[in-house]
């Protein structure tokens, strides 16, 4: 997974020099018992939230579900509700992730994905020490009602 990491570190690195910005999503994704699913990649360390880039053309709530299904094999239902816009430095370029919060969702089987090492549901208020900084933010900001920050 280095050459993801590689491939990644690139890209960014060429944005940050052509003054290129990013739009990304994220899904805090919560079943009935007020559990989150989060997800931890192959090429970088702690628990997400899932989600990913915008492809060309494609509308931020179509990107949140198909992150959400490649990612997690999950299949949003209803509508999500939007909660957030962010600002993010990734290796020096902007990106601006869009915050989704889904309630409703069918599981269907997840297909193999070389991106995610393991998906896993938490309760809220008991993640794991490895939950990145930002994506325990997010969580706290949902659960307890809380302002979306300015900075992811």
């Amino acid at each position: 997974m280095r050459m993801v990491r590689l491939v990644i570190y690139i890209r960014r690195q060429l944005q940050r020099l052509l003054g290129v910005a990013t739009v990304g999503v994220k899904a805090l994704i919560i079943d009935a018992g007020n559990r989150v699913l989060l997800v931890e990649h192959t090429y970088v360390q702690g628990w997400h939230l899932p989600g990913g880039g915008l492809a060309s053309g494609e509308s931020p709530k179509v990107a949140m579900c198909r992150e959400v299904q490649e990612e997690t094999g999950l299949e949003v239902l209803g509508e999500p509700q939007l909660f957030g816009a962010y600002a993010h430095k990734v290796y020096g370029a902007d990106d601006y992730p869009l915050l989704y919060v889904v309630r409703q969702f069918k599981i269907q089987e997840k297909q193999p994905c070389q991106e995610i090492k393991q998906i896993a549901w938490f309760a809220w208020q008991d993640l794991p020490p490895t939950v990145t900084d930002s994506t325990r933010q997010r969580i706290k900001e949902v659960f307890e009602g809380l302002s979306p920050a300015d900075i992811w």
